[in-house]
């Protein structure tokens, strides 16, 4: 009978789980994680590839803006196309491109690129300057903005 009684009375061990949540799991579950949320992605600038050179007629465009050795956005003289939040975008020139800079839009984004001061010389490919291009978008009022090299025709 003794050994009846000591065994029903026997209580399990607090760090028993047994397929339940401890508390360390429901602070880890109740814990959302922190989403990062780029604010500027609606504005931001991918890099042109040959093939969306060559499919807007601008393996040699009129003028072009680069950072890192990479063209943001390729001009023309009817044309300028730049790849804003991984989409190919074609703009229309709102003032004539040329040696000082550029203004281009769309129904939501418009960008901005003129020159920020003369290239050195004897550093600098003629008709290069540094340039800084601003990238707007109106819909999302993103706005992204970038030092780089403004290149145009001399």
């Amino acid at each position: 009978m003794c050994l009846l009684a000591a065994g029903c009375g026997a209580q399990e061990t607090p760090t028993a789980n047994h397929g339940g949540a401890n508390e360390a799991d429901i602070q880890r579950l109740s814990t959302p994680k922190q989403v990062v949320v780029d604010t500027q992605a609606a504005a931001r600038l991918q890099p042109l590839t040959r093939p969306d050179l060559e499919l807007a007629n601008m393996i040699a465009p009129q003028c072009d803006f680069s950072r890192d050795g990479r063209t943001l956005i390729a001009v023309s003289p009817s044309d300028a196309i730049a790849r804003v939040a991984g989409t190919l975008l074609h703009f229309t020139h709102t003032s004539p491109a040329g040696p000082t800079g550029g203004f281009f839009e769309d129904r939501q984004v418009s960008i901005s690129v003129g020159r920020i001061g003369e290239i050195v010389p004897g550093e600098g490919a003629a008709g290069s300057w540094p340039g800084r291009i601003t990238v707007t978008n109106r819909r999302a009022r993103a706005q992204v903005e970038l030092d780089g090299i403004w290149r145009c025709g001399t």
